[in-house]
């Protein structure tokens, strides 16, 4: 299908009436190919919330949303799907959804009849046949509202109590005769609830807990006092004897953790690089399910869908089936449930009214749509090329810094030691790590680790101390001592810990790092919405510096290895953020770091 372009040729001279009482500020009529084949405002609107709207929702498969706020404007559309028209109205405020539904709806079909189904460049004379239309709306929308208020009037003088109706609300005396028919929802909910009081009631009570009373059956066992050698002298003898810790080299240690994290000979430190999951998997074809089942999700329709082809218009009757079993599997995968519903919403408006290619089924026309609105979503809008910026920034003589921040648990320094790896090998950077998590046990201490095994330095000031003035005091320190880059590793906090939030937004605020990497697990669905929208809404609100607040750059996701085909995490954070996956972790290795190849993604989601 053809893709969306910004409009290259606007209204010569929208019609102006301010003196009108209509609700809406305007509406406009365009093409995807970008063309305004019609255009009418009530009030001279300001900016072009329309290539807003096409840059943020229909070039982002986001048409499945309800509607699109643009500053002080919102904006609602349809979309002719059979002529790839968009019908788009701009109002301000609060209007009735079903009020502005009905404008949309009259004035596509008004406009599809007058174009007789054949789309020209030539401007319709539309006006007329659009004021008679908001005519009927305006007056729909007059006479519903004045319903309620008379049935209201009659009601408080019949029984001296008022309520709230709607204009499709039953009358009394409708309401008496449902009650004496009785609802069935109603008799089943009151027989259920019986069943459980009933069940209460026979249901003895719980005894104490017997585990109160077991101290009083025997005398607990007293623990032995330890024998401390020495008493009232202390020596080197008896420090010797008191002291529990093993005694191992020093380098035997770092030679172990070395192989722990670099292999078992270090083979693996020279040459390696980042690449692409597709390395790994383009060679592995998928085997057929051994007990006969077709495990591919579009292969698993219904043969009455599957025998529907060739120049077919599709409607919601034939696509609704295939679109709940689609909703279902990429929930299953790890999409969060509100990314599935909109992602298929926006399929579904795609699809609505068009024909399928010859030879074509509906299912392949499903599939065909939801792989390009896929590949739309996870595709980079701009490059971050952390290795690259990296390079430019030294040649520029300034010290490049990523920060990396999210919630407790998901393996942050681990990852930032794999880019610090990356940075190293690919391009030679001199990297330092600053100790920014003042806050965990031993975090300082694990960073130590990874540093005496990278050869990197490691700019820590203990604990306790403002994040925020160590990771000022690291970039100073970098570019003073001749460092390329430094990355700077922040606490775990949960996405609800206000009093943590605002520490990490103001230590992004104050240091500017050139990159900030929300650090999430794959393992995640539903969650990974909740701590992504949080943070990087977090980092806004609570940004010290209001005139140029940052939010979240892009995404590192870990233990990506663990989760087979359920990797729509990735989907629902990128569609989200609107933010790429800059790395995937894939094991405990400084190596194991990936790019994220869509390609993939897509593949492992559909089948």
């Amino acid at each position: 299908s053809s893709k969306w372009l910004l409009p290259n040729q606007p209204p010569a001279s929208p019609s102006l009436h301010p003196g009108s009482e209509a609700m809406i500020d305007g509406i406009t009529v365009f093409t995807k190919g970008g063309v305004v084949l019609w255009s009418y405002q009530y009030i001279k609107i300001v900016g072009d919330p329309i290539d807003d709207l096409i840059k943020s929702v229909l070039l982002e498969e986001r048409t499945g949303m309800a509607q699109h706020k643009v500053g002080s404007y919102t904006l609602k559309w349809r979309l002719a799907t059979e002529l790839d028209l968009v019908f788009v109205v701009i109002y301000q405020g609060i209007l009735a959804l079903t009020y502005l539904e009905s404008i949309l709806d009259m004035v596509k079909a008004e406009f599809v009849s007058q174009l007789g189904g054949k789309v020209t460049t030539n401007r319709l004379e539309f006006t007329d046949s659009f004021l008679a239309i908001m005519k009927k709306a305006d007056k729909h929308l007059t006479r519903r509202s004045t319903k309620p208020a008379v049935a209201d009037t009659k009601r408080s003088q019949g029984n001296g109590n008022s309520r709230s109706t709607d204009a499709t609300e039953v009358d009394g005396d409708e309401e008496e005769a449902a009650e004496e028919e009785g609802d069935p929802n109603t008799d089943s909910i009151a027989e259920a609830r019986k069943k459980l009081l009933a069940k209460a009631k026979g249901k003895p009570k719980k005894a104490a807990a017997p585990a109160a009373a077991e101290p009083e059956k025997g005398k607990k066992k007293k623990k032995e006092a330890r024998a401390w050698a020495g008493q009232g002298k202390v020596d080197s003898k008896s420090m010797a004897a008191l002291d529990r810790s093993k005694k191992v080299d020093p380098e035997d240690v770092d030679a172990a953790t070395r192989a722990t994290y670099l292999g078992d000979d270090g083979s693996d430190v020279e040459g390696a690089e980042v690449e692409s999951i597709a390395s790994e998997s383009e060679e592995e074809e998928a085997a057929p399910a051994e007990d006969g089942r077709l495990t591919s999700l579009f292969k698993r329709m219904s043969s009455s869908v599957q025998s529907i082809t060739g120049n077919k218009v599709m409607t919601e009757e034939d696509l609704a089936p295939i679109l709940k079993t689609v909703k279902e599997e990429l929930m299953a995968k790890n999409v969060a449930v509100e990314v599935a519903a909109r992602l298929l919403e926006s399929v579904q408006t795609t699809l609505l009214g068009k024909r399928t290619a010859q030879f074509s089924s509906v299912r392949r026309s499903v599939k065909e749509a939801l792989t390009e609105a896929m590949t739309t979503i996870l595709a980079p809008k701009r490059s971050v090329d952390v290795l690259r910026a990296a390079l430019e920034a030294k040649a520029a003589g300034r010290v490049y810094s990523v920060a990396f921040l999210g919630v407790n648990g998901v393996g942050k320094s681990t990852n930032l030691a794999k880019v610090a790896y990356y940075l190293q090998h690919q391009g030679g950077l001199n990297v330092m790590i600053a100790a920014c998590d003042t806050f965990r046990s031993g975090a300082v201490e694990q960073l130590k680790t990874h540093a005496r095994c990278l050869g990197a330095h490691l700019f820590e000031r203990g604990y306790g101390k403002d994040a925020a003035d160590i990771a000022k005091q690291a970039l100073q320190y970098a570019g003073q001592n001749g460092y390329d880059v430094v990355l700077i590793d922040t606490a775990g906090r949960m996405q609800d810990n206000e009093p943590l939030m605002r520490a990490i937004a103001k230590l992004v605020a104050i240091n500017d790092p050139d990159l900030v990497l929300f650090v999430g697990e794959a393992l995640t669905g539903n969650d990974s919405i909740d701590q992504l929208t949080k943070f990087n809404r977090s980092l806004i609100d609570m940004s010290h510096n209001r005139a140029a607040p940052r939010g979240v750059d892009g995404i590192l996701l870990t233990k990506y290895d663990t989760v087979d085909d359920k990797v729509g995490a990735a989907v629902s954070m990128v569609y989200l953020s609107g933010q790429p996956v800059v790395f995937v972790g894939t094991g405990q290795k400084y190596t194991h770091l990936r790019k994220l190849q869509v390609k993939e993604v897509v593949k492992a989601l559909l089948g």
